[in-house]
């Protein structure tokens, strides 16, 4: 029940709300250094809703060619079948959601473009329409198998002693 996503493309622009204006933003590559050792504490969602929890990141990959990448396992919930069921048919895509200090990015008002050279991620989001387009779900791996599902087993010697011990503690 994992979900592979790159979380934020570098070097790729795209037009975000920023402070209640629309900019052009941007992720440097390295922005995200030292995140591999705290993947565990990245928490995925649904909308970038923190109530909707549906998972949580069990790797993280800040040198992926593309961008930030992540290994999210799906919760067993309803919404968490949901977010399998829906991201592997194509259907969600990617958000997340960071902080980044002032010193930590750049700010043309001019051209209304930021660049981003260092953030914090708190969280990864599966949603309708991510604003990067870069921002994508990889690949959807559920190794979910019910005992309902396997083929029954075979075992008649196991079977005979079973049913040998069980008439000995009755006898």
């Amino acid at each position: 029940r994992t979900i592979e996503v790159v979380a934020i493309p570098y070097e790729q622009e795209a037009v975000v709300e920023y402070r209640g204006e629309l900019w052009h933003e941007s992720f440097s590559r390295g922005a995200f250094d030292g995140i591999e050792k705290r993947p565990n504490r990245i928490k995925a969602n649904r909308d970038n809703d923190k109530s909707r929890l549906v998972g949580k990141a069990v790797d993280v990959w800040q040198e992926h060619d593309e961008g930030l990448a992540s290994a999210i396992r799906i919760a067993s919930t309803p919404l968490g079948d949901e977010t399998l069921t829906l991201a592997d048919e194509g259907m969600l895509s990617v958000s997340a959601g960071f902080a980044a200090r002032n010193r930590d990015q750049t700010l043309n008002r001019a051209t209304q473009e930021r660049r981003i050279r260092k953030a914090f991620l708190d969280h990864i989001a599966f949603v309708a329409d991510g604003a990067y387009e870069g921002a994508q779900i990889v690949a959807v791996r559920s190794g979910e198998r019910r005992a309902a599902d396997l083929p029954r087993l075979d075992t008649p010697k196991l079977d005979e002693v079973v049913a040998w011990l069980e008439s000995r503690r009755s006898g």
